[in-house]
């Protein structure tokens, strides 16, 4: 059994758009189950969590008190624990780099070998043309480490991608289904799965309440640049 099979939604959304692409597969399928209403790009619970929903599912479900954006309720502790749970589980297998690999590595790596190179070529311990070879090699390795995604987890995701491909043309889906379509294929998915739910809550431009489709939405399976904290 690969990778991509033992994925929760949630996780393969945050493979695919980190937290904001797990952030709208857990929306998607708590839609589908029948506890959200949306309004003027709010969103409110009703009804009652089933006891197979997923934890991040949980959260989102748990820290929606009154009626908030989804971009506000992404961002309440409980849902961020969660968000770090989903996280933290892909980096225990493998699938996603740990942040200080990720980040702190590459820009150790970026920066110390140019700051180097000419001390050490002026005391003679590292030739310029050998020193110049070794930081280019060495910001390659940088910029190999800066992808959220490993190896692993690029080609789960691919797998996925393949074995799940059908999903938004099919009728009559379970929840983990829609999660999985709206993880894998982003606004498309939410498009043609939910439209009236994803005008409604605000969701088709990261969260933000604006209720027009911009043409860039199609660059990408997340729409517009999220900033940040969605990474």
């Amino acid at each position: 059994m690969d990778d991509s099979e033992t994925l929760a939604a949630t996780e393969i959304g945050w493979l695919q758009g980190g937290n904001w692409g797990a952030v709208i597969a857990g929306l998607a399928m708590l839609h589908t189950r029948g506890v959200l209403a949306t309004g003027v790009g709010r969103i409110r619970r009703t009804g009652s969590l089933p006891q197979d929903a997923e934890p991040l599912e949980r959260a989102l479900y748990a820290a929606l008190y009154g009626s908030v954006g989804p971009r506000e309720l992404a961002r309440q502790k409980r849902v961020q624990r969660a968000l770090r749970d989903v996280r933290q589980s892909l980096v225990e297998r493998g699938l996603v780099r740990a942040s200080s690999r990720r980040v702190l590595m590459p820009v150790l790596l970026v920066a110390l070998p140019p700051a180097l190179l000419p001390k050490l070529v002026a005391a003679g311990m590292v030739g310029v043309t050998e020193g110049l070879v070794a930081v280019v090699v060495i910001v390659g390795i940088a910029v190999w480490l800066m992808p959220r995604r490993t190896v692993p987890g690029a080609r789960a995701l691919a797998t996925a991608r393949v074995r799940h491909r059908g999903l938004v043309e099919r009728s009559q889906l379970e929840p983990v289904e829609v999660g999985l379509a709206v993880a894998l294929f982003g606004t498309p998915a939410l498009q043609a799965l939910m439209p009236k739910f994803a005008w409604d809550a605000g969701l088709l431009d990261g969260g933000r309440s604006t209720h027009h489709i911009d043409s860039r939405l199609e660059s990408s399976p997340w729409g517009a640049n999220t900033g940040s904290f969605w990474n």
